[in-house]
């Protein structure tokens, strides 16, 4: 049944849809037709995807929204905000009308609007946004509508789904400099369905995952310099449940045991 799943989402992933205000058909979103019979999108350039802790709390978020093509109606972006202590309401942040158009927000003031203080935020906390396009034919457009002429393009990707990162600490608990061992597993033994962990040495990242041919675990050994920093996160992808891994700090401890579901931090 997992599978079945995985393929449907997959063949969703390649050809994903609209709805119409009205009657909720179902369209691709394409941006490579003729002026006018593109989609409805914007684009979206963010000032800043990450901050470190101290950083952020001091920050703002400051966007710069404007459309492609005049067909756009209405640009509305929401934000919510995803943390250690949980997930919370998504609310509407802004309506755009008029394009371009530059947003400017503090850090603070979005935590605050979800009930949540800046002084909390902790490394892996996400700020998310989810941005909709009402075009001026009425078309009704969202992240749900991605095809391939979208998601290969950032900016464009941006107007509809984006996150604004806070940073993992570095690893400064035990010693780092060694071999360090990462165990990967899947309960159900197919794969981690997208996720992965990173070792990030000096800002040089390598991702480590479970491919479908690998199955149900995968064990690497990572070589960590000496007076190097060194930051560990996990991005999660599907069926979350599955997913556990282990850490082996350079002298052969259990550094840490994650999951199922492992949070954004190893540390």
């Amino acid at each position: 049944m997992k599978n079945i799943s995985k393929i449907i989402l997959g063949i969703l992933a390649v050809a994903l849809t609209m709805a119409s205000c009205e009657d909720e058909d179902k369209f691709p979103l394409s941006v490579h037709l003729d002026d006018a019979n593109k989609a409805a999108y914007v684009r979206t350039v963010v000032n800043q995807y990450l901050y470190l802790v101290e950083d952020i709390k001091d920050a703002s978020f400051e966007a710069t929204v404007d459309v492609p093509v005049d067909n756009v109606a209405q640009y509305d972006l929401s934000f919510t905000l995803r943390s250690a202590s949980g997930e919370y309401d998504t609310i509407p942040l802004n309506t755009i009308t008029e394009f371009p158009t530059s947003i400017s927000y503090t850090y603070a003031e979005l935590a605050g609007l979800v009930g949540y203080s800046i002084d909390d935020i902790a490394g892996g906390d996400i700020f998310q946004f989810i941005g909709t396009c009402i075009g001026k034919d009425g078309s009704f457009w969202t992240v749900d509508n991605y095809t391939g002429d979208v998601t290969g393009q950032l900016a464009q990707r941006n107007g509809f789904a984006f996150n604004v990162l806070v940073e993992c600490a570095p690893i400064t608990d035990v010693e780092t400099a060694g071999t360090w061992v990462a165990d990967l597993q899947d309960t159900f033994g197919d794969g981690w369905d997208e996720a992965f962990l990173t070792f990030s040495i000096d800002g040089s990242t390598t991702a480590y995952t479970i491919s479908a041919a690998q199955g149900g675990s995968a064990t690497y050994d990572i070589e960590v310099p000496d007076g190097v920093v060194l930051e560990i996160f996990y991005t999660p992808g599907n069926f979350e449940s599955e997913h556990t891994y282990q850490l082996y700090s350079p002298d052969g401890a259990l550094y840490g045991d994650y999951g199922p579901a492992p949070g954004r931090c190893a540390n």
